[in-house]
């Protein structure tokens, strides 16, 4: 039998894991200003339990910024090419992650993405900040030039942005993601 303790804990994490998704469909579908009732409501919990999880409205926001931010972080993990020993691996996956149906990429750069919708407080920027520097520092020891890199991801991001709309072809895409790779690929 497995002790109460552990089972607890499993709870704990299940219901935070429940209000960080309703509240990110929430923020989605209605924006910054909904209520933290309406979301304990699609959590399925109480609105004590939400804030007993997230004393304020701005630990919930942080905590779905972390999580944003993890999950795009795993995605592009999870397309690291092991057998590519040579510099740009993290680039080449950063691209992969952006240029593939991934639902990850899709929450950091959609025009309705997350951090635009409550990434723009002191709290958010602050997430985002530390964040960003992750990145850079990881970017900054995957052995391609810092400022090709930041070409190429950057624009690997605004097309990521443009999937799903009518600016972009599956062709196009086909093509800019080709080349996109080709040019991670160390001199």
């Amino acid at each position: 039998m497995e002790p109460a303790e552990s089972i607890a804990t499993r709870d704990k994490e299940r219901t935070r894991r429940a209000i960080i998704d309703a509240a990110s469909r929430m923020f989605y579908t209605h924006g910054a200003n909904v209520s933290l009732a309406d979301i304990a409501a699609a959590a399925g919990v109480s609105k004590g339990a939400l804030t007993h999880h997230f004393t304020t409205r701005s630990a919930l926001e942080e905590a779905i910024l972390v999580d944003v931010s993890q999950r795009f972080r795993d995605a592009v993990h999870e397309r690291l090419d092991l057998s590519e020993d040579r510099p740009g691996r993290l680039l080449r996956a950063y691209i992969r992650t952006l240029t593939d149906d991934d639902a990850a990429a899709r929450d950091v750069f959609s025009a309705g993405s997350l951090l635009l919708i409550i990434g723009s407080d002191q709290t958010g920027q602050e997430v985002l900040k530390a964040d960003a520097e992750k990145w850079r520092k990881a970017f900054d020891a995957d052995g391609i030039d810092s400022v090709l890199s930041l070409i190429i991801r950057y624009a690997a991001e605004g097309i990521a942005a443009s999937v799903g709309t009518p600016y972009l072809t599956a062709a196009e895409l086909k093509a800019a993601r080709a080349r996109l790779l080709a040019m991670a690929e160390p001199a």
